[in-house]
C-alpha cells in the first residue's frame, strides 16, 4: 500500500501535536495539597504533620493544608483520602492506631497495605508509664506488685480501644500475666483528668501529652517504651531498665497517598518528607515534644507498616479488642 506524502505529513503533525501536549502537562504540584490529619487537634500526629506541612510547603512551592478528620481509628479520615484522586494532591497521615482498624471495624474493609502507597516516615512517637501521686507506686516493678497483689481491683485509662495507650496497657497484661481493667475514654481530657484524680490508676500515656502533666507535677511518670531513654524525661528509665526486657511500644506517624498514585509524584513528596526530617528546626522542635524525626525511602516505610502491623494486629487479637 503507497501513502500519499500528504499522509507523512499529518501524522508527523499529529506525533508533534501528541508530544507537546504531553510536554505541557504541568509538574507536580502544580496547585496546593491537602494534608488529611485523622486524629484531632494536639495530638502527635497533628504535631507532626503539622511542623512537616510548613517544611513541604517550602519544598514544594505550594501550599500544604493540614485538614483534621478524627474519627474511628483514622478510618475516617483515611475513607476521605481515597475518595479523592490518585495524584498526589492529597496525602493522608498514615499512624500506629490504623492498622488494627480491621479488628475494630471489620465491615469497611479498608486494607493499609492495599489501598495506600507509603511515602515515608515523619517521626517516632512514644508512651510513658504514668501514675496519679496517689497510686503508691514509684517504679514499673513496684506497680506490678500492687498489681498483682490486688487483681482486677486497678485500672489503666486510655482514649478508647485500640489507641497506643489501650495496645501498650494490653501488651502489658500479657507480658505480666496480670489482671487490669481497661477503661476507654471517647473524651480524651477526661481519660487525663480521672488519672489525674486517681479514678483510674496507671497509664500508658503518649509522651507528648504526658510531659505537660509530669512538669506540671500532676503525674508521676515511672518508665518510658523506648529502647532508650527520652531526651525529655532523661533520669525516667526504660521498661527494658525495669525488669520488662521484651516491652518496647513505638507509634509511627508517616505520609501515604491513595494507590496507584504516580511514582515520580510519590519520590518527590519522599524527597522533600526526607529533607525536613533532616533540618536541625524540625529536631530540635519535636524533641523538646519527645517526638524523633525519622528520613527513610517509601520502601523501607512500607516495610516498617508491614512489621508494625503484625505486631499490633497480634496483639490485638491476642486482647479480642473491638470498637467502643
Amino acid at each position: 500500500m503507497v501513502r500519499k506524502p500528504g499522509f507523512a505529513i499529518a501524522l508527523a503533525i499529529a506525533l508533534a501535536c501528541g508530544l507537546a501536549t504531553a510536554t505541557a502537562q504541568p509538574a507536580y504540584p502544580s496547585k496546593p495539597v491537602r494534608l488529611i490529619v485523622p486524629w484531632p487537634s494536639g495530638t502527635p500526629a497533628d504535631v507532626n504533620g503539622r511542623v512537616f506541612a510548613e517544611q513541604l510547603t517550602a519544598g514544594l512551592g505550594q501550599p500544604v493544608v493540614v485538614e483534621n478528620r478524627p474519627g474511628a481509628a483514622g478510618t475516617v479520615g483515611m475513607t476521605e483520602a481515597l475518595r479523592q484522586p490518585a495524584d498526589g494532591y492529597t496525602v493522608y497521615v498514615l499512624t500506629s492506631p490504623t492498622l488494627v482498624a480491621p479488628l475494630l471495624f471489620p465491615n469497611l474493609q479498608l486494607d493499609v497495605r492495599r489501598d495506600l502507597e507509603p511515602v515515608g516516615m515523619m517521626a517516632w512517637s512514644y508512651n510513658v508509664l504514668v501514675t496519679p501521686l496517689s497510686t503508691p507506686a514509684t517504679s514499673g516493678k513496684e506497680l506490678l506488685t500492687l498489681i498483682r497483689a490486688k487483681p482486677g481491683e486497678l485500672s489503666f485509662a486510655s482514649g478508647g480501644n485500640g489507641t497506643p495507650a489501650h495496645l501498650a496497657g494490653e501488651l502489658f497484661r500479657q507480658q505480666t500475666g496480670t489482671k487490669s481493667v481497661h477503661v476507654p475514654y471517647n473524651v480524651f481530657a477526661q481519660a487525663i483528668g480521672d488519672l489525674v484524680s486517681g479514678r483510674t490508676q496507671f497509664m500508658f500515656l503518649t509522651a507528648v501529652v504526658a510531659l505537660p502533666q509530669i512538669n506540671a507535677g500532676k503525674l508521676r511518670p515511672l518508665a518510658v517504651t523506648g529502647a532508650t531513654r527520652l531526651p525529655a524525661l532523661p533520669a525516667i528509665p526504660t521498661m527494658i531498665e525495669e525488669g520488662f526486657p521484651d516491652f518496647m511500644v513505638r507509634n509511627f506517624d508517616g505520609m501515604a497517598v491513595r494507590s496507584g498514585t504516580p511514582p515520580q509524584v510519590v519520590e518527590r513528596l519522599n524527597r522533600e518528607l526526607q529533607k525536613a526530617a533532616q533540618q536541625p528546626e524540625v529536631r530540635s522542635r519535636l524533641a523538646a515534644l519527645a517526638l524523633e524525626p525519622e528520613a527513610m525511602p517509601a520502601k523501607a516505610f512500607g516495610d516498617v507498616i508491614a512489621a508494625e502491623s503484625e505486631k499490633w494486629l497480634r496483639i490485638g487479637r491476642a486482647a479480642n479488642i473491638k470498637a467502643d
